[in-house]
């Protein structure tokens, strides 16, 4: 495996380079590099006040005692790091905090559990309310929090409270009243922190001002974690306005596929940071080795190894290189666990973080270029998706999604087929298409039985024919210019398996070997790349959905497979010029 420099790769979308953290390191903290903007950061936000008492340094002021060191006795200091996510955790716009909740995600040893038990107990009875006085933004003390902490078991909440009562000296429990008990600690005005439970008898208490969900990387649906979180959100989300309640994640890298409530948080964040969500409320903090880091090369790991606990000054490396070359040490654990990567599952398809390293967003496919398109149908359950290769040197890239929307607004929902159909043409006018293929749901309509999408497909094969150089299905009597039907039961359905399997194993080739499939880091084709699996069959290595139920959809990554393998179908043709035609025609505005 050749080792590349971080500088080299392209980062994946809320990542960025920071030489305040080391040279390799990827950081997606969003702390400000312009001194103006970081001067207003801290302006407005009563994360310094917090950071003094947790520290001392308002003591002598206001005679409020702060925290101790758990272990050691000394006076609480966080890190660097700890601060800048403090600081941008209590900011404030027009008195609403500008995070609704955050995410502090570490390698094994970096402290989260000991800045979890910071945070509570700064909940607890620090100066973490926002209130104005005179004009001025402060922090001042909850009247009656309620602060919980919540995990896959009560042991591990266990831990959290421990450490967080370890943090409160004698000074700090006598001023404030504190009884520090192995299920929940109590203020003399009537505070509380407390163990959260899944129960839903232990969701009708008060709202809680704050939860600290720990472990989140633990926590899926088979493990009771789902329904831990979900009790969690119902206690914030009842909370008034007042009480400026709010739910933060410590975590380990997640299991990519696992579905826990750490990856969870991780793609809502994503779909923050590439535009995809309306709201930009999420902080998500992680620190991490580069993807390109080499396990087996000694200068590459422990380069990683920096960058991963560049902010952990006390933790020991050459331990930590000793673990990570344990023989019982699995190379996902060490990248999940050791360097904060996204490690792989057994059964994933493509590794998630080769993918992500070859997101190239800045990449734009001009009007008239060459492309292969592949659109892969569902009528209401998966998702409908649009994609494109380009042919010069493959890069892929988003057209169109559609999928059922979330609640009650996606109860009898349709895939728009007249929508597609018009997303489609605007791609077949705008670029120079050679070859598409559409492989329609088997489902079928309710009105008279026939396929579903079949009118849209005929439509386009009438329209476009006479203008696709390559068509889909060639043939003289069965040919069809855009249809790549992939049931058995259809003539010529085992060889576009076949030829799609194919291309499956050369995009995994491509990205984990030879590293030549750039893509535009869509956040909607990185979570279904992430979301699929390995499918074995006849001819080698396919691609699928965890379950056939499941709802964590693969659509858009079987889309770019279909659009690559029509690259490559196109370019072996021998029916392309080697300099492209400029037919005539108008270009549809694209948005």
């Amino acid at each position: 495996m050749t080792t590349t420099g971080a500088s080299e790769l392209e980062l994946p979308p809320g990542y960025r380079l920071d030489p305040w953290y080391g040279t390799r390191a990827w950081a997606s903290l969003p702390w400000p590099g312009d001194p103006a903007e970081k001067a207003d950061l801290v302006a407005n936000s009563i994360g310094p006040q917090v950071i003094d008492w947790a520290e001392w340094r308002s003591y002598d002021e206001t005679g409020e005692p702060g925290l101790i060191h758990h272990l050691t006795g000394d006076p609480w200091t966080f890190t660097a790091g700890q601060k800048r996510f403090l600081i941008l955790w209590y900011a404030h716009v027009g008195g609403r905090w500008r995070f609704r909740r955050g995410v502090k995600r570490g390698a094994k040893g970096t402290g989260k559990d000991p800045f979890g038990g910071a945070l509570c107990n700064i909940e607890l009875v620090g100066p973490s309310l926002l209130v104005n006085e005179g004009g001025r933004w402060v922090g001042r003390r909850h009247r009656m929090p309620l602060v919980q902490i919540a995990s896959n078991s009560e042991a591990q909440s266990k831990d959290v409270l421990r450490v967080a009562n370890g943090m409160l000296p004698r000074e700090t429990r006598e001023h404030f009243g504190i009884d520090c008990g192995e299920t929940r600690t109590i203020t003399a005005d009537g505070g509380r922190t407390e163990i959260l439970t899944a129960s839903e008898k232990s969701s009708e208490g008060d709202p809680a001002t704050f939860i600290f969900l720990n472990e989140t990387h633990h926590m899926t649906e088979s493990s009771g974690g789902h329904r831990v979180a979900a009790v969690a959100r119902r206690n914030v989300g009842k909370s008034p306005a007042h009480l400026q309640a709010r739910v933060c994640d410590g975590t380990n890298a997640h299991e990519s596929g696992s579905d826990s409530v750490g990856e969870r948080s991780y793609e809502a964040w994503q779909k923050q940071v590439s535009g995809k969500a309306k709201n930009q409320d999420i902080l998500y903090d992680s620190i991490e080795a580069p993807p390109d880091t080499d396990l087996y090369d000694d200068r590459s790991r422990r380069e990683g190894l920096r960058a991963a606990y560049a902010d952990a000054p006390w933790a020991d490396l050459e331990r930590l290189d000793g673990e990570v070359l344990d023989p019982e040490t699995t190379v996902a654990d060490s990248i999940r666990y050791y360097l904060n990567g996204l490690g792989d599952r057994e059964d994933a398809w493509v590794s998630p973080r080769a993918f992500d390293a070859q997101a190239r967003p800045d990449v734009v496919v001009g009007d008239r270029e060459r492309i292969a398109m592949f659109l892969d149908c569902s009528k209401s359950s998966d998702a409908t998706g649009l994609v494109a290769s380009r042919l010069s040197d493959g890069h892929v890239f988003v057209l169109g999604m559609w999928q059922r929307p979330h609640g009650d607004r996606g109860k009898g929902w349709l895939a728009p087929r007249h929508e597609v159909g018009a997303v489609a043409r605007a791609a077949l006018e705008r670029y120079e298409v050679v070859w598409f293929g559409i492989d329609p749901s088997p489902t079928r309509d309710d009105s008279d039985e026939q396929l579903y999408w079949m009118p849209t497909v005929d439509a386009l094969h009438r329209d476009y024919r006479d203008k696709l150089p390559v068509w889909a299905t060639p043939g003289q009597n069965i040919g069809h210019s855009v249809l790549f039907d992939m049931r058995l039961s259809q003539p010529g359905g085992k060889e576009r398996n076949r030829l799609f399997t194919e291309a499956a194993m050369q995009v995994v080739k491509d990205v984990e070997e030879d590293a030549t499939l750039t893509w535009d880091g869509d956040a909607g084709l990185r979570m279904h790349a992430h979301n699929a699996r390995r499918r074995p069959n006849q001819w080698g290595v396919s691609l699928g959905k965890v379950s056939r139920d499941s709802k964590k959809l693969v659509d858009l990554a079987v889309c770019m497979v279909g659009a690559r393998m029509g690259r490559r179908i196109a370019l072996n043709s021998g029916k392309l010029d080697v300099e492209p035609k400029r037919r005539p025609g108008r270009v549809v505005a694209w948005g």
